[in-house]
């Protein structure tokens, strides 16, 4: 799974807009009090995953409930609670469900 939406960079002053990047998570890394994501964000066209953007790191704290979502839902449902990701679009894998 990964997330769909446009990212922009800045780079030698120069304003450099990806309409349709890719934002994938990584890594996990962490334990039940907090959990923390790289958010690797790549250029995206044509279904086809290019050059790596940039990489975020987010933390947030996951539910360790019995059934509850593995750690990379989670964190996926966690990025699509913050303003800069409400707008972004799942991108399934084939075969993957939500």
């Amino acid at each position: 799974m990964a997330l769909l939406k446009e990212h922009t960079v800045i780079a030698f002053g120069q304003e450099l807009i990806f309409p349709n990047a890719y934002h994938q998570i990584t890594n996990v890394n962490g334990n039940k009090n907090a959990l923390t994501i790289i958010l690797s964000i790549f250029s995206y066209e044509n279904d086809l995953i290019g050059n790596l953007i940039e990489d975020e790191i987010y933390t947030f704290t996951p539910s360790v409930a019995t059934g509850s979502a593995n750690f990379i839902a989670q964190g996926y449902d966690f990025l699509k609670t913050l303003p800069n990701y409400a707008s972004a679009v799942d991108k399934l894998e084939e075969g993957q469900a939500i």
